[in-house]
């Protein structure tokens, strides 16, 4: 399955603006998890539609090898976390507790004139932070 294209969000910011990155490697612990996991998405791609902060979000499922990459750009972390802790994202992060092997997060920041986001420098990002175990 490719990548979801780029998906515009509530908030634009100006070209010179800082954007709060999130990149993320979400692999599940069993096959039988990923229908329950895209059901999530589907609700969650819902709330980012109207998100507070959420300039932008994509995407990538590797279906077969069990693995979800995540990418979105926020105004803030505040408005980042905000959205984590409410919502569907929260109800998920309950209903998947335990289903998820070791997922990785890397936060960073852009300009909002690199929007949208790269996925190879997002999956560089994740490879690296891999690799250093931190």
């Amino acid at each position: 399955m490719p990548a979801l294209p780029w998906t515009t969000g509530p908030y634009q910011p100006d070209d010179d603006a800082t954007v709060h990155v999130l990149a993320s490697m979400l692999p599940l612990r069993r096959y039988g998890d990923v229908v329950r996991f895209l059901r999530w998405t589907a609700k969650i791609r819902k709330q980012l539609v109207t998100a507070e902060g959420c300039a932008g979000y994509s995407l990538d499922a590797r279906v077969l090898r069990k693995t979800f990459y995540t990418l979105s750009a926020w105004s803030d972390a505040e408005a980042m976390n905000r959205f984590v802790r409410s919502g569907p994202h929260a109800a998920m992060l309950g209903d998947m507790a335990g289903r998820l092997g070791e997922a990785t997060f890397v936060e960073s920041g852009t300009k909002g004139s690199a929007l949208p986001l790269d996925w190879a420098a997002a999956k560089q990002r994740i490879a690296d932070r891999r690799a250093s175990g931190a």
